[in-house]
């Protein structure tokens, strides 16, 4: 995912600083620091795709400050990621608390931890639908196997093919329903 917001201060005073403030709070790695810019990661792992927390995936942020004018670049590697609304939610709401924190100072972590139990919640229920995938897969293999008087390798596949497939219907349901 990429994203980018470029917005104004009218006070630049201490901006580096408070930059760096707020994306060290949420983990993120300072690995750049240059008069105009500044670049912030967070390293991906295997493990980025159990992480239900967003924020710990691999990421890269550049802020490039322009004066008064602040443009920030958001790359978020979420390939190996199911790619849910909620996951979403939690970035947006994370670059729109980043503004609002700059340009007025006020701190909205609230909203920020609201969304990420939302979607810890939701991870749950999308859990639940790839396990009843995996069942049903597991009741296609033995239906399969019976009805070839076989017990192949090959039909093994069906159970994360299924599983996969349950989970991907259930998450694009859920974007079909909130688009309308």
């Amino acid at each position: 995912m990429r994203k980018q917001i470029n917005f104004f201060v009218s006070d630049n005073n201490e901006l580096k600083n408070k930059i760096i403030i707020y994306f060290e709070q949420f983990g993120l790695n300072l690995v750049e620091k240059n008069n105009d810019h500044l670049k912030f990661a967070h390293d991906s792992t295997l493990f980025d795709t159990w992480k239900a927390n967003p924020l710990h995936w691999g990421s890269e942020i550049t802020v490039l400050i322009k004066g008064n004018n602040i443009v920030t670049d958001f790359y978020i590697d979420n390939d190996a990621q199911m790619k849910t609304i909620e996951e979403e939610t939690v970035w947006n709401t994370f670059i729109e608390n980043f503004q609002i924190f700059i340009t007025n100072g006020v701190d909205h972590n609230s909203k920020i931890d609201s969304a990420i139990i939302g979607n810890k919640k939701r991870r749950l229920r999308y859990i639940f639908w790839a396990f009843l995938g995996a069942l049903i897969g597991c009741f296609l293999v033995i239906i399969y196997n019976k009805l070839t008087n076989s017990n192949s390798m090959i039909s093994i596949f069906l159970i994360p093919i299924v599983a996969t497939t349950f989970l991907t219907w259930k998450i694009n349901f859920r974007k079909t329903k909130n688009a309308l």
